[in-house]
């Protein structure tokens, strides 16, 4: 069937076994909830005891907010499937609890956060909680240092090359952080008054070289259980903890791209603050803690752990961040941290100098070793 608010109710009594959370006479409540531009999702609840619900995730077969002439794969929640079950066995207590995944609807059934908030929303708001950045840099770092090719047996790593050979989502990721914004796209879009540094950058043969090296590691690194799309607005906040959501994009590759991805969208914060410098220290104490975090859970998964291997992740994490950074101001998928802002020359001066930094990140990834030397070219 097709799922929508008229059909959800014959789909949950028809999964009743399998879900296991509403009586099976329970009167529902359901509300599509999120803005997602892939997938619907929705709320479902006990009308007599609201407190008892779940969240539904469904995925149509094709890109939700383009419609049925753009297709695209359900089996992109049978990699959110698995990665649920990857974070729920490494890291428990960090992503939603999943109660039921039907392949055949496409139909992801897990646990309500409904009392969270985005952490996007909040730095937006200028609450920077260092807390979260630590949380999910050790969230990272245990997931990556558990499936990590050179931690564990060749067996193991098959095994997760095999479950995450995500190839349609990582193609989509290839397209639109890497090549796209730097060519002539139709999806491309940006501020007016930017239009020359943005022509700038794509004359730019040695960021052009840069970014083609970085996709091919992007492509071809097979390193760990990547979240692959791990930003702000991928993390929950609900009770001082941080949940991570949307996995569709899980696949077994560069560690770094997390990293990189989830570093941009708090660089992205610290310039939208222009000008409030307790709000700028805070994230880029926030960015430190991060890489702190994740380099412990590395070292404690391997005290032996070789520092190259740890250089080698920063220095892709770094030039990884840069091209998210300048997706996120002349690609096809903005953020709402600068796209909010009313007055259009301080938007403009936010942007230009955004685009300058994740520009040198990308031309300079590889002569970066160090987070101080990172956070220092903020100043």
């Amino acid at each position: 069937m097709e799922l929508n608010l008229t059909t959800l109710p014959d789909y949950l009594r028809q999964r009743h076994a399998e879900i296991r959370v509403f009586e099976p006479e329970a009167e529902l409540r359901i509300e599509e909830i999120g803005d997602g531009n892939l997938n619907t999702v929705y709320r479902v609840s006990d009308a007599a005891r609201p407190a008892r619900s779940l969240v539904l995730k469904h995925a149509p077969p094709y890109i939700k907010i383009l419609g049925p002439d753009y297709p695209l794969s359900t089996e992109r929640l049978t990699f959110e499937s698995r990665a649920l079950d990857v974070y729920n066995r490494l890291a428990s207590g960090t992503v939603p609890v999943l109660y039921d995944f039907d392949v055949d609807a496409a139909v992801i059934a897990m646990e309500d956060l409904r009392d969270a908030y985005v952490l996007r929303d909040a730095l937006i708001a200028g609450t920077v909680d260092t807390a979260i950045a630590e949380q999910v840099g050790r969230f990272m770092g245990i997931v990556h240092s558990h499936t990590y090719v050179d931690n564990i047996g060749a067996a193991t790593a098959q095994h997760y090359r095999q479950q995450f050979a995500n190839a349609t989502m990582q193609s989509i990721t290839a397209d639109y952080v890497f090549t796209f914004p730097f060519t002539e796209h139709e999806t491309n879009f940006w501020t007016p008054g930017l239009a020359p540094d943005v022509q700038h950058l794509k004359a730019d043969t040695g960021f052009l070289r840069q970014a083609e090296h970085l996709k091919r590691i992007f492509l071809t690194a097979q390193q760990g259980v990547t979240h692959g799309d791990l930003h702000t607005g991928s993390v929950l906040v609900q009770d001082n903890t941080a949940k991570v959501i949307d996995a569709e994009f899980a696949f077994y590759g560069p560690v770094g791209f997390d990293l990189g991805l989830y570093w941009a969208n708090y660089f992205l914060s610290y310039f939208s603050h222009q000008g409030n410098l307790s709000v700028q220290s805070a994230l880029k104490t926030a960015v430190v803690q991060v890489w702190d975090t994740y380099t412990a859970e590395f070292t404690m998964t391997d005290a032996g752990l070789k520092s190259e291997m740890l250089e080698n992740i920063f220095q892709d994490a770094v030039g990884f961040a840069g091209l998210e950074m300048l997706r996120r101001l002349i690609g096809a998928a903005h953020v709402k941290d600068i796209e909010g802002i009313v007055d259009l020359s301080r938007k403009l001066s936010v942007e230009s100098a955004a685009l300058q930094f994740g520009t040198t990140l990308v031309k300079q990834h590889r002569s970066l070793r160090d987070v101080a030397v990172l956070i220092a070219m903020l100043s």
